[in-house]
């Protein structure tokens, strides 16, 4: 049976924040299906793809529901119901290589935003440092106004 369902959260970037479908495709790569793929639609949805015996792709989305239930609470996430499909569905391993480079880039780009807020950083410790000066000298004269007293 080729088949599909979606996940869909109620709010936006629920999905993609929490990493849902890498989640997903976690589980389905440890199932015993060859073919199946896992993508994000929008910032709210995931289409699941999967090919094998009907009986093992329902039992498949019954712990599937239960798996993100409890790895991620209840964010108001939904599952459709299992839909038959004549879409070509996928190696598994192959789409999980997609999914990794996909997972890549996002790192990467967070490393380059690191390294760009890196790039400010000297000259504001540099004034950090110039307002700590200005408070160590002041110490002396404060000390002095103490003593006097």
């Amino acid at each position: 049976m080729k088949a599909c369902f979606f996940i869909k959260a109620k709010e936006p970037n629920i999905i993609t924040e929490k990493g849902v479908r890498a989640f997903v495709m976690e589980r389905l790569l440890n199932s015993s299906f060859d073919k199946g793929s896992v993508a994000n639609l929008d910032d709210k949805t995931i289409q699941v793809q999967m090919e094998g015996d009907e009986k093992e792709v329902r039992k498949f989305k019954e712990q599937l529901e239960k798996d993100v239930i409890a790895k991620f609470g209840n964010p108001i996430i939904t599952f459709s119901d299992i839909q038959k499909t004549t879409n070509d569905i996928p190696n598994l391993l192959k789409s999980s290589q997609a999914l990794m480079v996909g997972q890549l880039q996002k790192d990467i780009d967070v490393q380059l935003k690191i390294l760009d807020s890196l790039n400010i950083l000297p000259e504001k410790l540099k004034e950090m440092n110039q307002e700590l000066k200005e408070e160590l000298k002041s110490i002396p004269r404060e000390l002095a106004k103490i003593l006097k007293k």
